[in-house]
């Protein structure tokens, strides 16, 4: 009689409960960061689409009495404000058809710029009277943010004149002319004689190499 199999020690054998507060705490910890990034994201939507439709002074308001630094500060505010809109006037051109996800984001880029416009006025108050050495300066910079105004507005009334009036017509002399082109494709073929499927069989048929 042979000697008798010894099981093996089992002392060091982690049992499955050992497991568990592990596996949880790696659970939990998994939630909690996809929950807090999931939380990060929304807050960061829902920041930039307030400051897209409400845009705020980049600074303190300027009062009565303005230093050399106030001037230059709102001389550049004024300067993005310009060349916003010139990219708001050169992204959306003139179009021969309406189409209602261009004049929706036109309208939203429109209330941003109209937002930032406001609020440059409202930090730097443009229109007010500022006696002294650069009085001259700060007139200048009031009719140049009053004309910024006006040629936003004269664009965007010109904008829907056109789409009004203008491109329902063009649309329509576009349309003739397709039809006009695609009778004239019809009729050279059939002049011809030959058409898409007899020059597929005769280049299937055509073994010259």
């Amino acid at each position: 009689m042979g000697p008798r199999p010894t099981s093996p020690p089992t002392e060091n054998v982690p049992l499955p409960g050992e497991f568990r507060p592990y596996r949880r705490f790696v659970s939990w910890f998994i939630l909690t960061f996809v929950t807090l990034s999931s939380t990060y994201l929304l807050i960061s939507v829902a920041v930039t689409i307030y400051r897209r439709r409400n845009a705020v002074p980049s600074g303190d308001s300027v009062g009565a009495v303005a230093t050399a630094a106030d001037l230059e500060s709102c001389h550049e505010e004024l300067k993005d404000v310009t060349h916003g809109l010139a990219r708001h006037l050169e992204n959306f051109q003139l179009i021969a058809h309406y189409d209602a996800s261009e004049a929706q984001r036109w309208a939203e880029d429109r209330a941003f710029w109209l937002g930032q416009w406001k609020a440059a006025d409202q930090r730097c108050h443009f229109a007010a009277s500022r006696p002294g050495k650069f009085s001259k300066e700060w007139e200048q910079l009031s009719v140049i943010h009053a004309e910024l105004r006006e040629t936003e507005a004269s664009y965007n009334k010109e904008l829907l004149r056109f789409g009004k009036d203008q491109a329902p017509r063009l649309a329509r002399i576009i349309e003739r002319l397709e039809r006009v082109g695609s009778k004239l494709g019809t009729s050279s073929a059939a002049e011809t004689g030959d058409s898409p499927q007899s020059s597929a069989s005769i280049d299937a048929g055509d073994t010259t190499p």
